[in-house]
């Protein structure tokens, strides 16, 4: 008896896409459910996850509860202060996660189709000064010098996409000289003071062993490409980079290369400069001008295996006055063209960063201890991978999508029959000249809660005013303490008040009969 061919929907339906995202989260739970030793503390970790991923407000440790179905929020605290697991193991996971899952097969965003690995910066507006590493500081995040907490973001960009795999935060020199302050944060002894770029560096060397070999370039800010250390430490590990440095930074110490601002101005003419596109974006391609000039290095290695330097310029067409300078170092047989997509590639930690911000709670969280910044950021960079790798899996089994029938055209509502702008998919076959795009990070993320289990109505409302009521409660207990607290601080320390001004009225009934 001849068998019969298994029968294979040939098109896959946007209902069976959001329930492979579910399982897809499913598995990823329990590849990481070992790294937490106990069964309530996997429960709890997979309760933070999901919550994460969903649409709540605000994802601190209250609202994380309530979505999880949790009657008080002691569970997620304790996951994130008290508990014992390694949270460096799940960094690790997560960074392996994301290289496997964002892998292009060599058609990457560098050189050659090599990966770029992009260190940046962040800040996450705090207040106070039991939080750890608070401190007036400035954060090109928030725009301006805020108390903030800054920390130091790792993110590998490929042709598939980007996510972050590593983080440290910054403490400045107030918090590491004042061990007590330290001490009441949890800060570990053996935590020092050390600048940004020596932060990078220890992301960088542990990121080395996971990375592919020979296909990487690095690409980071002017606060790291300024330092020197830092592009000795890149250069003596042999990974390429392409560092922004400030308009005054020395080129060369010798007449006519001492300053990069000047060095353009001097030697770059009009022709010079190239029209090259610097890497995709939302709607097409970032399009810049670039002034690119090998530096004679008297100092360098000579031979065949001997690497070359470069200096580049970059402006806007529109604002030619508004200029970036980089220093790049790499294979010499590395082209222009192939050049400026690692300057180009530095925009991907903003989009990382964004997507675990916004769609993974990363700055949502109310943790003061050291281990607890640690414990939330880590947990959110592994959701916002999760949604990366998911986008770029579905970006890559992308097929064009059927025309529609005749009923379904008639019955289609009118505010989806949209014109076609910029960046959309042209289909010929579609009515509207316009096909669906592919699934985005942040959609896959709503279609998440859509597919979740939805308690019924009664549910819905007994534990929603549980949770009204638990919080009003403990708000009470809260005012109740602070009153106590200023009213001990005043007796302590009594001040003079000055006198109120303006009318005095004494207390009565407002309307007199």
């Amino acid at each position: 008896m001849k068998a019969e061919l298994l029968d294979i929907m040939p098109e896959i339906t946007d209902r069976e896409r959001a329930e492979e995202f579910s399982d897809q989260l499913e598995n990823l739970l329990v590849e990481v459910g070992g790294i937490f030793p106990r069964a309530d503390l996997r429960m709890r970790a997979a309760r933070c996850i999901r919550g994460l991923l969903s649409p709540v407000s605000r994802k601190n440790g209250w609202q994380l509860a309530e979505y999880g179905g949790d009657a008080e929020p002691w569970g997620q605290q304790h996951l994130l202060d008290r508990s014992v697991w390694d949270v460096d193991a799940l960094r690790d996971f997560t960074r392996r996660y994301v290289i496997d899952g964002l892998d292009d097969g060599g058609r990457g965003a560098g050189p050659g189709g090599a990966g770029v690995l992009v260190v940046d910066e962040t800040g996450f507006a705090k207040k106070g000064r039991a939080s750890v590493g608070v401190a007036r500081q400035y954060s090109g995040t928030l725009g301006g010098v805020f108390p903030c907490q800054i920390g130091v973001m790792a993110a590998w960009a490929t042709g598939r996409g980007q996510a972050l795999i590593d983080r440290e935060i910054y403490q400045p020199r107030e918090w590491t000289e004042d061990r007590a302050r330290c001490r009441a944060a949890h800060v570990p002894d053996t935590v020092g003071f050390a600048t940004k770029p020596r932060l990078a560096e220890q992301m960088i060397a542990r990121t080395l062993p996971n990375l592919p070999e020979d296909r990487v370039w690095v690409a980071a800010d002017e606060v790291y490409g300024r330092d020197g250390a830092f592009r000795v430490f890149l250069e003596e590990h042999h990974l390429p980079y392409a560092v922004n440095v400030q308009a005054n930074h020395t080129v060369l110490p010798r007449p006519g290369w001492r300053h990069a601002a000047r060095l353009v101005e001097r030697h770059a003419a009009e022709d010079d400069w190239v029209t090259l596109p610097a890497g995709p974006s939302q709607l097409d391609s970032r399009v810049w001008q670039w002034w690119v000039r090998p530096i004679p290095d008297p100092e360098a290695e000579t031979g065949d295996g001997a690497w070359a330097r470069w200096f580049i310029a970059r402006r806007r067409p529109q604002t030619p006055t508004g200029r970036d300078y980089y220093l790049a170092w790499g294979p010499p047989e590395t082209t222009v063209e192939e050049l400026v997509c690692v300057p180009g590639a530095r925009w991907r930690v903003e989009e990382a960063i964004k997507l675990a911000k916004s769609a993974a709670g990363m700055a949502d969280y109310e943790v003061r201890s050291f281990h607890g910044w640690y414990r939330h950021i880590t947990l959110a960079q592994l959701a916002a991978a999760f949604l990366a790798v998911q986008a770029a899996a579905a970006t890559r089994d992308e097929e064009p999508a059927p025309a529609p029938t005749a009923s379904r055209r008639s019955c289609t509502p009118a505010w989806t029959r949209l014109p076609a702008t910029q960046g959309d998919l042209a289909d010929p076959t579609s009515p509207t000249g316009t096909a669906a795009i592919a699934f985005t990070a942040y959609e896959i993320a709503r279609l998440l809660w859509v597919m979740a289990p939805q308690p019924t109505p009664a549910e819905r409302i007994r534990h929603g005013l549980h949770w009204s009521w638990w919080r009003r409660c403990h708000q009470a207990v809260a005012r109740a303490c602070h009153r106590r607290r200023n009213h001990a601080r005043e007796a302590e320390h009594p001040t003079a008040r000055p006198p109120p001004t303006g009318p005095q009225t004494t207390a009565g009934p407002l309307i007199s009969n």
